[in-house]
């Protein structure tokens, strides 16, 4: 290991200007504030329209993990974290920030699984179709699966655990191949992420809508492609940062900053749907209105190809509003009564609606009945499994 005294003096100089630690708290502070309120304002809208769930309390928890992680990660940072590793005093200073970041790397993933877990209760919630019913499950149990797996091979990546950090243990101590481990996580990470982003696209695109509403709820819906997108960029970070064997302090910096960003975008990015019925409080002018009749479904139009009544819903209803904060969505549009009577025996469904009442040709989300319009009867859509 290189010592201070080996090292010219302008050359040390330089090296004392490339600290990245405190980028590093910049970058975790800036970013944890903002997921911070993220949930904080979806929790208020939630409670607001008394329309709690499930995902609401998950989102909690990777909140807290999120803080958890954040904190860990800025004390790794004062104990040297970005600073080249000729500066870090050894044994003490290494012991003391690979301690932090043992912790940090549990509560990170932590966080990244109750995130998905999250987002997958959201889509439970909103596609109250059978056939999405099995796909949700099996992505839920992929998810489960992954953040016990990375649980126990982040514990236990050296026996005993405390060998991790600690110098004088780590040579009897049984460790495994830590740049194994942090690839394989984070492989199985990328496609967890992609997984989630592409389950609502289906479903999605077989609305019976103008082309345009569906891009935007597909968008709205698959906003955690930038999570993709993080989480690629990370790993990028993981192969640079694997390949300077001879300074990791310095070069783990990008690591740990870009893990903060890719869980706090995951929070936000998953919160943001939710958010919907505050930012038409706030500002009405957001939603979207019919444009005569003045109505706008919780996610309308038709997935079902069967008994015309897909055409029936597209010239009934020509937009799709985006109500996540009510409760058991379900993504079929609303049809007359006279529909409702030809359509024959079939499964029964809840379904939210929102009416907006037009005066003088301008309507108010303000004004609008939320009404709960329940056994309306329909056929499957894309066919029973």
């Amino acid at each position: 290991m290189t010592t201070l005294d080996q090292i010219p003096p302008e050359q040390l100089a330089i090296l004392r200007g490339e600290d990245q630690s405190q980028l590093t708290k910049d970058i975790v502070i800036a970013f944890t504030i903002i997921s911070f309120i993220s949930v904080c304002l979806r929790v208020f809208t939630r409670l607001r329209y008394k329309a709690v769930g499930r995902e609401d309390y998950t989102i909690v928890l990777a909140m807290i993990f999120t803080l958890l992680t954040g904190i860990l990660q800025i004390l790794q940072a004062n104990a040297g974290n970005g600073k080249h590793t000729v500066f870090i005093p050894y044994p003490h200073g290494v012991e003391k920030m690979l301690k932090f970041l043992f912790f940090s790397i549990i509560t990170y993933n932590f966080s990244l699984t109750f995130i998905k877990v999250s987002i997958i209760l959201q889509y439970q919630r909103i596609f109250a179709v059978r056939e999405m019913r099995i796909p949700l499950q099996i992505a839920m149990g992929i998810c489960v699966a992954w953040g016990i797996t990375t649980f126990f091979t982040s514990t236990f990546s050296c026996v005993p655990v405390n060998a991790y950090w600690s110098v004088s243990e780590r040579p009897n101590a049984r460790c495994t191949k830590e740049q194994t481990v942090w690839f394989a996580n984070a492989s199985i990470n990328i496609f967890t992420d992609l997984m989630v982003a592409t389950l609502p696209v289906k479903p999605l695109w077989g609305l019976q809508i103008p082309k345009r509403q569906k891009i935007a709820l597909v968008g709205i819906l698959t906003i955690g492609w930038f999570v993709c997108v993080v989480s690629i960029l990370r790993l990028n970070a993981l192969v640079v940062f694997t390949s300077h064997p001879e300074d990791p302090v310095y070069y783990s910096a990008a690591t740990a900053y870009w893990s903060a960003i890719e869980i706090n975008l995951g929070i936000v990015c998953a919160s943001l749907p939710a958010l919907k019925p505050l930012v038409v409080k706030i500002i009405p002018g957001f939603s979207t209105r019919h444009s005569s009749r003045g109505y706008g479904t919780a996610l309308s139009g038709n997935m079902s190809r069967n008994h015309g009544l897909a055409s029936k819903a597209v010239r009934d209803t020509h937009d799709a509003d985006m109500e996540l904060g009510k409760k058991s969505i379900n993504a079929n549009a609303y049809s007359s009564k006279t529909d409702q009577d030809t359509l024959g025996k079939s499964i029964y469904v809840t379904q939210h609606f929102e009416q907006h009442f037009e005066e003088n040709g301008q309507g108010s989300d303000s004004e609008s009945q939320k009404d709960l319009v329940a056994s309306t009867k329909f056929p499957l859509p894309y066919g029973k499994l």
